[in-house]
Order: structure tokens, then sequence, then C-alpha cells
């Protein structure tokens, strides 16, 4: 037989609630929905019923939404108007009057700084989950850094999820 070396698991995770959180945000845009389907559907089986705020470009790039809805409430924006509200997810009504226990967030930069900004004006704890490319995944590369309060961070190795107090992120 073939010998196959094997690393992982490599990076972090989101962290579980309290398990007073009600209101559980996660926000997802293009790519970055799928983390969202699958910490949905952990946080369904410890008891939890998130919301999902989704966001993409059309209808047609909105996938697995039965998928979401097996697991919470589903909202979506597209940015041509053709499923849910017209518009970024950080424009979506839904944001408008909610009042969240906690968020999580993954997708484009510009849009996880959007969210965090509002996570941070309403002091909502919010994580995200950042999509630097990461090429090595132990550190050595050092394509994926990203500057923190702790100084530079490889995101293969200290990530890929952080608290948003975490970045430095201009806001």
């Amino acid at each position: 037989g073939d010998t196959l070396n094997v690393i992982a698991p490599l990076g972090n995770t989101f962290s579980i609630p309290q398990p007073t959180s009600t209101k559980l945000l996660l926000i997802g845009g293009g790519v970055g929905t799928a983390p969202m389907l699958y910490l949905g559907s952990y946080l369904k089986e410890k008891g939890f019923s998130p919301i999902f705020l989704l966001g993409a470009r059309s209808a047609n790039d909105v996938l697995q939404l039965e998928d979401f809805r097996k697991f919470g409430d589903v909202y979506i924006t597209t940015e041509d108007g053709s499923l849910g509200e017209k518009g970024y997810v950080t424009q979506h009504s839904l944001l408008e009057n909610g009042e969240f226990d906690q968020i999580y967030t993954c997708g484009p930069k510009p849009m996880m700084m959007g969210v965090a900004a509002y996570a941070q004006k309403r002091n909502i704890p919010c994580e995200v989950s950042l999509e630097n490319t990461m090429a090595c995944g132990v550190g050595a590369c050092l394509c994926c850094v990203e500057k923190t309060t702790e100084g530079h961070v490889c995101v293969c190795k200290e990530g890929p999820v952080f608290n948003i107090e975490k970045l430095t992120w201009q806001i």
C-alpha cells in the first residue's frame, strides 16, 4: 500500500453560544453561505433555532435553500432582486429591528466588515470566518496573514474564525 501523510484538522471553529442565546443570526454571502449551512445544522442539533440571512448575486446563485429551511428561518437578498430583497445582506430589513444575541458571518470581506460594523454599533458579539487565500495550511507561506490586535497572524493557523474585537479592520 501507498503512504499518505495528512495534517488535520487545521484552524479553529465558531464558538458555541450560551444556552440562553435565543436569537442567533448567521449571515452568509456568496460561497460564504456554505459554512453557515453547516453551522446552522450543528446549532439546530444542539437545540437552537438559527436565523439565516443569505446574500447572492441572483436567485440562480442561492444554493441549497431547502436545506437551510430545515434548520431555521431564512431571509434572502439578491443584488438583482430576483429572490428576496434587492440589495446586499447589510441592507436587509431584518437588520433594522433585529435584536440578536450572537452573529456569525462568512463571505466577501466588505460584507463581513459591514456586518462587523452593525454588530459593534449594537454591542452584539460577532464572529467572522475569513476567506483569505490559504496555500499551505500551517503558516509557512504567509499568504494568509491578517492584522489583529495581537499582531499579524496566519489565518490558516490562528483562524479562520475570529471575534471581530480581535480584528483591526477600519470600520
